[in-house]
């Protein structure tokens, strides 16, 4: 029974040293992977400077509303509203309220960030 015993306690022991060193190589064969090189991405800008005369195309980021909020020159809301998909020639652009505004029409402004240029 003392024989089995110390067997048994033998061969776990063995199985656990032979386990961590397993462990122990795979980190440290992971340790020395490099990773391969990867090319440098290309960014696009995301929001290109748009200038006066410049073809201007409507966006929306909520699907379900597919209107964007007119503003007048000093920023805010007016009850009109643009859809998606209008292009437009900008006739000004400047900043008003906080906002980058650009001119649609003799009194119609729309923000920015709701438009894109074509």
């Amino acid at each position: 029974m003392l024989v089995s015993k110390n067997l048994v306690k033998v061969v776990s022991i063995a199985v656990a040293s032979m386990s961590l060193i397993g462990v122990g190589a795979s980190v440290s064969q992971a340790a020395s992977f490099t990773a391969p090189k990867l090319g440098v991405a290309e960014t696009m800008p995301t929001d290109p400077a748009i200038k006066k005369g410049d073809k201007i195309f409507v966006t929306v980021k909520d699907t379900k509303n597919q209107k964007v909020n007119v503003l007048d020159a000093q920023g805010h809301k007016t009850s009109q509203k643009v859809s998606m998909g209008s292009t437009y020639t900008a006739k000004d652009v400047k900043k008003a309220a906080g906002k980058k505004i650009v001119k649609i029409n003799k009194s119609q402004w729309l923000n920015i960030k709701d438009v894109v240029k074509d």
